[in-house]
Parts: structure tokens; sequence; C-alpha cells
């Protein structure tokens, strides 16, 4: 038991405590957001107490994705063929069962030896102090009325050096935590009278039975108290206890900046080893490389043998947001998220190759952000494969196939390999026949044909195909006799080989991007980051002073009221005085006519609104068996036009008042005005 508290504003600068400081700066802050929160003295486990955390499963593995089977296809046919009969021998399939399940034996009985050994070798050491270690931390209580009311339903605990939660029933936070002494909070002390034998689980946390708890000082809580309804009523004042004249809290106020509260680790950093795992935590823009996590996951418990690697980035300007490397097969997973010019989601590739247009890689995009809708490349030595989704065209997968001999090659040309054959896929046109419609193209450059296959017929079992056998150079002349057909054949393949090599030239464009990328990564700064978008900052408080400054002159500006109708006759220099009363009456009548058109404006709002209350008020009157739904929907509209007919009523009463000063400002206005001066000479 520590013999003295550091204060939690000096926790905060030094970023180093023990577990009695650490828990009372958590609680601090927790009330002030509202929760019940309390600092629980009892005793934890060694591994608890020392943040061991090497014997536990790591929370930061990412999780499997769930494969979700699909449901039977039932068979709906009217006519089903029949089972053949069994011939086989009876006794010998028992025989052979017999010898499946002695099999299956066997090897639940080694994977149950496995797992037993596992657990000998992972079972912590004896601990000659179990049950003496003194340990703090958090627990957080449900609050009837209170400010987390919703949130917070049952009781749970709080770890400060992790920050994980544990609920006090289950079985592992038992193993950790194995007593409780006494809890406290700004309130009051709490000392705990129940027996702890069997760990946290069977704690009554309710305060209010001083059995269960009694606390130190003399009475408790009014919060705590148990009011009678018709004492609720009552008109009585509840003070709250005063139990010792304490002085002013010499503790300042604790006050987290925002680049602390986004530092979140002392230095930025934090490593912690779990079972077979070791993970490593940066804030953000600490890392030149926007990394936020590592978790390395090893095949031993000394952290000697790594297998795989998970990483996570933030703020990338290359829009990084994950990446998964199997250390065995050299296999890397990059994720990105939408925003990238070229669409990319996600690059599969192998750390080994040369990074070489030719190399082995999987290319998957967001389909439907590229004009093209391109789903996915996969790219091998002797084949380029693409898959498309949602083209006007219908075309699902084209595949080029090269030429498996070895050919000398530059490192600048990425065109080397000989095409062999290119295929396309496409889906069925409803509106021409399956006949006509194409299903499959295959360019074979090497056999000189250009292969088409349509679609099934239905209730046909095979598909119409066609032929083309182009000419080789000999034939080629007078003797070939021209083929439209044909010519639209030769150019759909030249545009195929075009394509063939605007797909290698995409992908070497993608490699050569992602190479700078990682070379020189960049991280983009929020426009909401007050802290580091300096250019943003400066452009707000520029639109400030702008704003401001045009509001001044705003109010500077002094509204012409004469000038439309001096405009009309021209804007003479001087003006007669038949023309300045001219000019004066126009305006004041105009002005009138004003006040008088917005009045009526108002007064007509007021009476729609007024006769559509009336209809519905009439409908709903006369309408009979009205569903819960339809009354909710009267009675919100009758409101809503209540609430208007009340502020149109208060804007025309504020008008009427408002108007015979406006009036009387304006006309002393321009009576002043240097321009008519000649009325009053």
């Amino acid at each position: 038991m520590p013999e003295k508290l550091k204060s939690p504003t000096s926790l905060m600068n030094n970023q180093r405590g023990n577990s009695f400081e650490c828990a009372t700066l958590l609680v601090s802050l927790l009330l002030g957001q509202g929760y019940n929160a309390f600092v629980v003295s009892g005793y934890a486990s060694r591994e608890q107490v020392y943040c061991d955390l090497t014997k536990r499963p790591c929370p930061y593995l990412p999780k499997p994705a769930e494969h979700v089977p699909l449901p039977p296809i039932g068979d709906t046919s009217r006519y089903k063929l029949k089972s053949p009969p069994d011939l086989r021998s009876q006794f010998l399939l028992e025989l052979e069962e017999r010898e499946q399940k002695k099999i299956q034996d066997h090897l639940r009985c080694q994977e149950e030896e496995r797992q037993r050994m596992i657990s000998e070798l992972e079972r912590p050491l004896p601990d000659e102090y179990w049950g003496f270690r003194i340990h703090a931390w958090v627990v957080i209580l449900p609050e009837r009325g209170g400010a987390r009311d919703q949130e917070v339903l049952e009781p749970f605990f709080i770890e400060p050096s992790t920050g994980e939660s544990y609920s006090p029933t289950v079985h592992e936070t038992n193993l950790l935590y194995l007593g409780i002494e006494s809890i406290w909070n700004d309130c009051n002390y709490w000392v705990n009278m129940q027996q702890c034998t069997e760990g946290c689980a069977k704690i009554n946390w309710n305060l209010k039975k001083v059995e269960l708890w009694e606390h130190l000082l003399p009475g408790e809580p009014w919060t705590l108290r148990d009011i009678e309804e018709n004492e609720a009523d009552e008109d009585i004042n509840i003070q709250q206890d005063k139990h010792l004249d304490m002085p002013v809290s010499y503790v300042e106020r604790i006050d987290v900046h925002s680049l602390d509260f986004e530092r979140r680790f002392p230095n930025g950093r934090k490593c912690m080893f779990y079972k077979k795992t070791k993970v490593e935590l940066y804030a953000p823009y600490v890392q030149m490389d926007g990394l936020i996590q590592r978790v390395t996951l090893y095949d031993d418990y000394e952290y000697m043998n790594p297998i795989s690697i998970f990483e996570k980035f933030s703020q990338r300007a290359d829009y990084l947001i994950e990446s998964k490397k199997e250390l065995d097969t050299d296999l890397v997973v990059d994720s990105y998220k939408r925003g990238r010019p070229d669409a990319c989601k996600e690059h599969r590739y192998f750390a080994n190759g040369n990074n070489a247009v030719d190399q082995e890689r999987t290319l998957e995009f967001y389909d439907n952000v590229r004009l093209d809708g391109l789903s996915r490349i996969e790219m091998q030595l002797s084949f380029l494969e693409q898959t498309y989704i949602g083209r006007d065209d219908l075309l699902y997968c084209w595949r080029v196939d090269y030429s498996t001999e070895s050919k000398n090659f530059s490192a600048y040309d990425i065109h080397y390999r000989e095409v062999m054959k290119i295929t396309e896929w496409y889906h069925r046109d409803e509106s021409i026949p399956a006949s006509k419609n194409i299903a499959i193209k295959e360019f074979a450059a090497k056999d000189n044909e250009i292969r088409l296959q349509y679609h099934y017929e239905k209730d046909h079992g095979t598909a119409a195909t066609r032929t083309f056998i182009k000419p080789s150079m000999a034939d080629r002349g007078d003797r070939l006799i021209f083929n439209p057909e044909m010519t639209q054949a030769y150019n759909e393949e030249e545009r195929s080989l075009a394509h063939v090599r605007e797909a290698e030239l995409e992908i070497w464009t993608f490699l050569k991007t992602r190479a700078a990328e990682y070379l020189l990564p960049k991280l983009q700064v929020s426009v909401f980051d007050r802290n580091r978008n300096q250019e943003a900052k400066a452009g707000m408080f520029a639109r400030e002073e702008m704003l401001r400054a045009q509001g001044q002159r705003e109010v500077n500006d002094e509204i012409d009221y004469l000038g439309p109708y001096l405009a009309r006759i021209g804007n003479p220099t001087h003006l007669t005085k038949a023309q300045a009363m001219n000019i004066k009456q126009e305006c004041l009548s105009d002005l009138k006519q004003l006040y008088v058109d917005r009045a009526n404006h108002i007064l007509q709002l007021f009476e729609k609104c007024n006769q559509k209350l009336e209809r519905r008020h009439s409908w709903f009157t006369k309408t009979e068996g009205l569903t819960r739904e339809e009354e909710e929907r009267f009675f919100m509209e009758a409101e809503e036009m209540n609430f208007m007919l009340h502020a149109l009523n208060v804007r025309l009463s504020r008008y009427r008042t408002l108007a015979p000063d406006r009036y009387e400002m304006i006309l002393q206005t321009i009576e002043k005005d240097p321009r008519l001066a000649v009325l009053y000479q």
C-alpha cells in the first residue's frame, strides 16, 4: 500500500505512477464525464499486478472473416432419378466404419494430450504471495437517474494500466481480481464487509446496505437515499450532508491538451507482449510512414520466430490502411480505402519478387468508382486476367495467355511477352436471340484463328460456334474474297491486342507509383486538425476577418432611398422644386405601399394556416376508427400549425408596432437629404 499519492495533474505531467495513482486519475476523468466511478483497493493476481500479459490471447489480432454457408438448393423437379442399389457388403462397411472410428478416437486423444501439454506450459508458476498482492483498479456502477443511466446497466471493472474492461461475473475475471477491501470516490469511502472467498463474482454492489458496505464518513450522499413518492411530491429541500470542513483543493484543474490526448502513450508509443504476440502502438504522426499499430505473431513463447505481421496505418496520402505479411511465404496483402486515383482496394504480391510487371500479383479495385467497371486483375508469368462488374457491353472476364518460352528482354521493356491467346467472356443479352449473342470470343494469335461461341438456347445442350481462320501471308492477295464480318473480327482483335498493352502499362504505372509511395511516404493533415493544419487555420482567420470587415462596411454604408427615383430622370445635378416634390411623394408612397403589402402577406399566411387547421380539425372529428399512428400524426401536425399561427401573430403584431417608427425614421432621413434642399428654401 503506498504511503502517499501523487496528484492527478502531477501524474499527467510525469506520465508515470503506481496502480492507485493511475486509478485515481482515471476515476477523476470518469466522474467528470458523468460516470458513477470508484477507486477499488483490493487484491489481484501476480500477472495483473505486474501487468504481465504474456499468457493472455492478443485482442489486437484481426478477426477471421465469417463465411456464411449458402442455403442448400432444394430439388424442385417433378421427376427424380432413383438412387442406384447399394451392392456393397454391409460387413465390410461396418469394419471400415470401426477402423475410421479408431482413427478418429486416436486423433482426438492426441489433440487432447496436445492441449493438455499446452495448458501445462502456459500455466503460471505458483505464487507464494497469492491473495496478498495489493492492487487498485476502477469499478463503474449503474446509477439510477444518472447521466449514464442508459449506458451502464451492470457493474464492470477497468484496469488503468491497460484500459481493458472486465465483467465481475466472468470466471476469468475472478482469476485476476481476487478480493476487494474498500472503494472510494469524491463522495465517501466504503469498506467491504462481504466475504471474497470466491473472488468478486458474488459481491453485492448495493452501497445503501450498511451491512454490506460500511461508509467511513457519517451519513451518506443524498443521491443514495431512497425518497418516498409522497415525500418527493412535497416541497422538501434536501441538502447534501456536510461531513467535514475541507480546505480548497490544491490540485489544479485537469486539462488534457489536444496534442497530449492524441499522443495517447508516453512519447507517443507503447509496446506490449501477449501470448506469442508482440503489439506495438503508435500515436498518429509519430511514425514517418503513418504506422499506428504493428502486431507480430510468433511461433514460440520466447518471441524469436515471427511468422506474420499485421500493420495498420493512418493519414496516409496514398490511402494505405492495412498491410499483412506472411513471413513463411513472403505473401504481402496491402489494403487501401477509397480515394486513390486508380481506385485500388487491395494489392496481393510476394515480397521476394523484383517488382516487375510479370511477377505474380493480384489487384482488386472499387469497381463502382472506376469508369470501366474493373474489379480484379490477376497477373501470372503465363497469363493476365481481368474481371469486370456492371459494364454496358456485358463483358465480365478478359484473359490473355502468354508464351512460356524463355526470351531475352530488357528491364525497361514491359511488353516483351508474346501473346498466344486472348479470351473474352460476356453475359447474356436478353434483347437479342441467344444464337446471335456472343458468349466467348477467343483470338488465337498463334493458330491464326478467331473463335466465337454463342450463348445456349433454352432447352439446348449445345451452343452455336463459329471459327474464322486467318489466311497465311501467301494466300493473301487477289484470291482472297472480302468479307465484312472478317474485317470486324480483325478490328476487334487489334483492339484486344491494344488492350493487352494498356493493361500491362496500367500495372507498370501502379508499381511505379507504389514504389514512390513506399520510398517517400506522405501523410495527410485533416482540415479539422487545428494543431497541424496551419494553412487551414490561416484561411479560417482570413475568412473571419473578411466577414467582419464586410459586416462593418454594411453597417457604415447608408442606404440611398432616393437613388432609384433619381436614376429614372437621369440623375440630374440640380433638381427643380417640382421634381424634388415628385420624388419625395413617390418615395413615401412606395414606402407606405411596401408596409401595407408586407402586413397583408403576413395576414394571408395566417388565414391560410388557420383554414388548414380548421379543415384538419373537421376531418378528425368526422373520421372514426383512426389508428394510433394516424392520431399521433394529426396531433403533431396540429401542434406545428398552432406554432406557426402563434409565430405569424407575433410577427404581425411586432410589424404593426415597429412600422410607424421605421416610417418616421426614413422620413427624417429623406428630409435631411441635401438633394431635396430646394423644398425648404
